[in-house]
């Protein structure tokens, strides 16, 4: 009788291998990394679609069900985003600073995250 941890390790291993997984991780990553420089950088005003990018980015590398430890440090980034967008209303300082480490952790996700063809030994 297999117990529910490894039968959670059956599963990720299986999903690491299927392509449709792997693309939409990659394509994921992708959206959250764009996400995060729009916000930060405001390039033509769209730093409220980058928050919104970075969320759905988030949420959607979340469906993947790839890797742990890099989706938590960017599931923070996008929750910290979203808090620092709030703060921001009434103190631009700490909110923007917020906007920066959440940025910072967004990226340093993307990095980890990004499924390579090395990843699928």
């Amino acid at each position: 009788m297999e117990s529910s941890s490894g039968l959670m390790e059956a599963q990720q291993r299986s999903a690491r291998r299927d392509p449709g997984t792997i693309r939409l991780t990659q394509i994921a990553l992708l959206i959250a990394g764009l996400g995060a420089l729009l916000m930060v950088f405001n390039f033509f005003g769209l730093a409220m679609v980058g928050l919104v990018l970075a969320v759905i980015g988030a949420l959607l590398a979340a469906r993947g069900g790839l890797g742990h430890r890099w989706f938590v440090i960017l599931a923070i980034g996008a929750a910290l985003a979203v808090i620092g967008r709030l703060v921001a209303e009434s103190n631009e300082t700490l909110g923007g600073w917020l906007a920066v480490i959440a940025t910072l952790m967004l990226l340093i996700g993307v990095s980890l995250g990004y499924p390579v063809a090395s990843d699928e030994e």
